[in-house]
């Protein structure tokens, strides 16, 4: 869903079940609903689709839905899948707001300082083009003022486009890369990065969790989840494990595989040995995850803000005074020759 999309749109599986739960007529509540709508938008005319549609009585509700793009092939798997319509709308509801990315994290600690840093060297090449001019300046006055000015040895522009260069690269790395691991390969960025399978893990197992606990069976859930997890990355995964459930065999094998942390692994092990249910298995591994994630991400946020935030001093403090000092001489010697 956008983050533009029609409020409207965004609150219609929320109406849904409240009225639901309260026993209310399916089709009088979506006219009520439709009939708040003044505009003449592209959700109410599919709406009013849907409306139709339930009127001839020939679909169930949650096809109806999937049919007007309400539910994606996804959340509509998941409601077919429970055990009763209601059940299933509230756990397409407690998934939608699912994001484990953590680049909001990352922002003050890490892209800030290194914004910092190419603003600095690209101030150095813009100073350098005015040293020049002064300098040049200088020079018909007195040929050997250049000695007397103090120019660090660094002022070249090779050497500040490729400060410029470096910082780049390394912040749009940092993005980039993160970005596509977190999405396309999360079992590279577990081998080095725990905290992130912490973050993944407190949705993938809640996932899971309310899944079982909507009556689909851990295997149905996997391959579910196989073919439509809103993380792609991840999606190899579920298929590995739903290979082991139909072949019987130990699960932790394919947590192991894709790097997960060994406190989730042992714990799978544990919990295989002692043949505890999947619903508390996983309902222990999302408050596992939990718990280790929030002590995790306070100190990976604090080393990151001391590193990057000490280069972006250093390098913004030596940049900086070297060319206050250069400017205080360029003005000196132009007063003394004025």
């Amino acid at each position: 869903m956008s983050f533009f999309s029609d409020p409207y749109e965004s609150f219609l599986l929320d109406y849904l079940v409240t009225k639901l739960e309260n026993g209310s007529n399916t089709r009088r509540a979506l006219l009520l609903y439709s009939e708040q709508i003044t505009r003449e938008t592209k959700f109410k005319k599919r709406l009013m689709g849907a409306i139709k549609d339930m009127e001839m009585g020939k679909h169930k509700l949650e096809a109806i839905l999937h049919k007007h793009k309400f539910l994606n092939s996804f959340q509509y798997s998941l409601v077919v899948n429970s055990t009763n319509t209601i059940d299933g709308l509230k756990l397409v509801l407690s998934f939608k707001k699912a994001n484990s990315n953590l680049l909001l994290k990352m922002i003050n600690p890490i892209f800030v300082p290194m914004s910092i840093i190419i603003f600095t060297f690209y101030g150095l090449i813009m100073y350098l083009d005015l040293l020049q001019k002064d300098v040049a300046q200088l020079k018909k006055l007195n040929p050997d003022v250049e000695q007397f000015l103090g120019i660090p040895k660094y002022f070249t522009y090779d050497i500040a486009y490729s400060g410029l260069g470096i910082s780049i690269f390394i912040t749009a790395l940092l993005f980039f890369g993160y970005i596509y691991t977190e999405q396309a390969k999360p079992a590279w960025l577990y081998k080095v990065f725990k905290t992130q399978a912490f973050s993944d893990g407190r949705f993938m197992f809640r996932i899971l969790n309310g899944m079982l606990s909507a009556g689909i069976s851990f295997h149905k859930a996997s391959l579910i989840l196989s073919k439509d997890y809103f993380k792609p990355g991840l999606r190899p995964f579920f298929k590995d494990l739903a290979e082991l459930i139909n072949k019987n065999k130990k699960l932790f094998v394919a947590f192991e595989k894709y790097n997960f942390p060994t406190i989730i692994t042992a714990d799978i092990k544990l919990s295989e040995l002692s043949k505890t249910s999947f619903s508390d298995v996983t309902r222990a591994l999302y408050q596992t995850c939990d718990t280790m994630y929030e002590k995790n991400i306070v100190y990976m946020v604090l080393q990151w803000r001391f590193m990057f935030w000490m280069i972006a001093m250093l390098v913004t403090v030596i940049i900086g005074s070297d060319v206050i000092n250069l400017v205080i001489s360029t003005f000196t010697f132009k007063t003394l020759y004025h």
